[in-house]
């Protein structure tokens, strides 16, 4: 082997001053003669991208071939082959929230998925909150099953569809399925369900028809209805429920007579089998029949009265009678008739009615204890938060309970009235009175109520933009010793309230303290940058930011973690973007959306960069208007859909979209007055752009945001 190397060396030199060898020059560079446009280099490049993801799929490169095909799939959006490589990589690696996103999109781009799978993949839409996808997925995947002849589980997504529609008031729609239901049960042998049905009871089976009738009746179909309910009765009688059900269609036909026969008839058995209904029927027929709405309701409240001296204590109808008496501002019979029932059988409409009894009255005593009675399981008072709401807002009843309150003692009250009170006070914003109320309910609480307790009232305290006393509340919190995974979280909140109050350097401290806590949470360790980045210390915060993803990029199982990181990507994207670094700030965006590809915010903003840097115009045009679509009332999309079209010079639809955008902003934003000032001038109208910029340095100016601001000044100096 030497020899023949020193062979080959004897050959170049002996070459030396004649002709080369071949290839021993690079080949001049290739120029095109027409450079490509946009179209034509997605096609180089979603070629290239479609060769690298197959050689790095070839060579067990798994993950790096998922991504790449993540990327050429934006290139090519729709396409079934690279579709079914992702969702087939993703489920190899185990990451399977990823493939079921992309599954998603396969199976409305693909019509060859099997009945099964697009059942499942419907399945994941509805549980993610994606319920028109579900719906559209659903059907397709019920008329698989019908030309498969599987009608049991086509009875089952007729059911689910049923309620999906009735549930999302599309009445028409449901009882489009209720009929298919009907159809099936109503002949088993045919659809070969005589099993499934079986298994049904005989209640079951009832229920199942008064189901149908009711969505029948939603659909102002009452003959169908009627069937339905007939056929349940015909089941399983249940003459008390079939009253009603027969009113119910009465009411329908506009048989008003023949309802109040039947209510009647259901009253003066005492039955008590369908909560306020039958009380709610009687008043919306005597509306009808009776000489005006206001002599109705008195009719129906004598009658209802009646019943309600012999049975005080049936909770539906005391309810309804307070919400009549609660109409006519009858204040002292809303509180005789539901203030003895409330502690026992709480109702929303009840507490509401009886708050407003009690204010209206200025019964301070009855509120108090009213507030410990309407607490829920957070120890909020949602509720009745609407009635104190308008409390708070008339002074002169504030000042009168304020008054009250300070009489108190708050080691005299139980425990829920010092938290009730606790929290008045906060919804009234007044927080050092709320902080000493929850100070006097700390002894008798246990560690854990003590902290679900203080977690609310740190919470509120910082929607609240009381960040001092949210501060003590988390302290408080962290001083109870609890377990390390409850404490962590407080020092995570803790951090964010001192950030809040520019105690940066007392933020960053907690915020490590929460993330040693727990050092496998990318939530709490993502306080750390985040509290940078707010300080505007962006280089320490892109620091962090990487070193927060390379040591969570791994973790597809935690969804929690999922969603910080993305988080983490779109601060990232905003700091380039802050660099002027365009080509970092768009992978960020475009990393979100290889994991998460119908995330409209990233897709948003990843066109908007192209637009505003004049670069990939056609992709950049069409994920604007795909976010737009999404969320059509979303201004700063709006905005770059506007900007769009004045980068493309369609400058009459970027001016009625920006307008759009504008007032949908409510003067909230200076950036969207900037693109309609320069839409303006497009198009001539120099005034109304110089007054759009005028809008927009005023905005500016208090969004702090000099760079913007500096331009817009700019523009006016050269025009006005």
């Amino acid at each position: 082997m030497a020899a023949e190397s020193s062979s080959a060396e004897e050959a170049i030199v002996t070459n030396a001053g004649k002709d080369e060898l071949p290839f021993s020059q690079l080949p001049e560079p290739f120029v095109e003669q027409t450079p490509r446009n946009e179209s034509a280099k997605n096609r180089l490049r979603l070629t290239t991208l479609l060769t690298k993801a197959r050689l790095q799929d070839h060579r067990g490169d798994v993950a790096g071939a998922l991504e790449t095909y993540q990327r050429a799939y934006r290139l090519s959006p729709g396409s079934a082959t690279i579709l079914q490589e992702i969702v087939r990589l993703g489920f190899l690696l185990q990451r399977n929230e990823i493939a079921s996103r992309y599954a998603i999109l396969l199976a409305e781009n693909q019509n060859t998925m099997t009945a099964d799978a697009v059942q499942r993949v419907a399945q994941y839409c509805l549980e993610d909150g994606q319920t028109e996808r579900a719906i559209q997925l659903y059907e397709r995947a019920l008329a698989l099953l019908k030309k498969e002849g599987a009608h049991t589980q086509a009875l089952g997504i007729h059911f689910r569809l049923l309620s999906i529609y009735q549930s999302h008031d599309e009445p028409k729609m449901a009882a489009r399925h209720a009929g298919e239901v009907a159809k099936m049960i109503g002949d088993p042998d045919k659809f070969d369900l005589d099993a499934v049905v079986e298994q049904f009871s005989n209640g079951g089976l009832r229920s199942t028809y008064e189901k149908l009738g009711d969505v029948y009746l939603q659909a102002d179909q009452p003959d169908k209805a009627a069937e339905m309910f007939a056929k349940g009765e015909e089941i399983d009688s249940s003459p008390e429920n079939h009253l009603i059900h027969s009113a119910k269609v009465l009411v329908a036909r506009k048989d008003w007579a023949g309802a109040q026969s039947k209510l009647e008839e259901y009253l003066n058995a005492d039955h008590r089998v369908a909560g306020q209904e039958p009380y709610s029927l009687l008043l919306q027929v005597r509306q009808q029949m009776a000489d005006s709405p206001a002599k109705a309701q008195v009719e129906v409240i004598d009658r209802l009265q009646k019943i309600h001296d012999d049975s005080p204590d049936f909770a539906p109808l005391a309810y309804f009678l307070t919400s009549l008496y609660a109409q006519q501002e009858a204040w002292d019979n809303v509180i005789a008739v539901s203030a003895p029932l409330i502690e026992q059988e709480s109702d929303a409409d009840a507490l509401n009615h009886l708050c407003r009894a009690y204010i209206a009255k200025s019964d301070w005593s009855s509120l108090v204890s009213l507030l410990a009675t309407s607490l829920d399981g957070n120890y909020n008072l949602d509720t009745i938060a609407e009635p104190l709401q308008k409390l708070i807002d008339d002074q002169k009843k504030w000042n009168q309970l304020a008054t009250y309150l300070k009489s108190l003692t708050p080691a005299d009250r139980s425990l829920n009235e010092r938290i009730g009170v606790s929290r008045l006070y906060q919804l009234a914003e007044q927080s050092d009175p709320a902080w000493s109320w929850a100070e006097a309910a700390f002894p008798d609480l246990d560690n854990q109520e003590e902290a679900r307790f203080l977690m609310q009232f740190g919470l509120q305290a910082f929607r609240g933009d009381q960040e001092a006393i949210a501060e003590k509340a988390f302290r408080a919190a962290i001083r109870l010793g609890l377990p390390k995974s409850q404490t962590s979280l407080f020092y995570f909140y803790l951090a964010t309230t001192l950030e809040m109050q520019d105690k940066t350097s007392d933020a960053l401290r907690t915020a490590k303290r929460a993330a040693l806590l727990d050092e496998e949470s990318a939530l709490l360790r993502s306080r750390i940058p985040w509290t940078l980045y707010h300080a505007g210390r962006s280089e320490e915060a892109l620091k962090e930011y990487r070193t927060l993803l390379e040591k969570f990029a791994d973790d597809f199982e935690n969804q929690q973690t999922r969603q910080v990181l993305r988080d983490a990507k779109r601060l990232l994207s905003v700091i380039a973007g802050q660099q002027d670094n365009l080509p970092q700030a768009t992978e960020w965006l475009e990393q979100i959306l290889d994991e998460f590809p119908d995330d409209t915010g990233a897709m948003n903003d990843l066109g908007y960069l192209w637009i505003d840097h004049e670069t990939n115009l056609g992709r950049g045009f069409a994920m604007i208007q795909k976010a737009v679509a999404a969320e059509p009332e979303n201004y700063a999309y709006l905005d770059s859909l506007g900007w769009a079209y004045f980068r493309l010079g369609q400058y009459q639809e970027a001016v009625s979209t920006l307008e759009h955008a504008a007032k949908l902003a409510d003067g909230k934003d200076g950036t969207v007055f900037d693109h309609l000032g320069d839409a303006y001038l497009a198009l001539g109208k120099k005034e109304k752009a110089i007054a759009s910029w005028q809008q927009a340095t005023g905005v500016l100016q208090d969004e702090a945001d000099a760079a913007i601001l500096t331009q817009v000044e700019a523009k006016l100096k050269t025009h006005t």
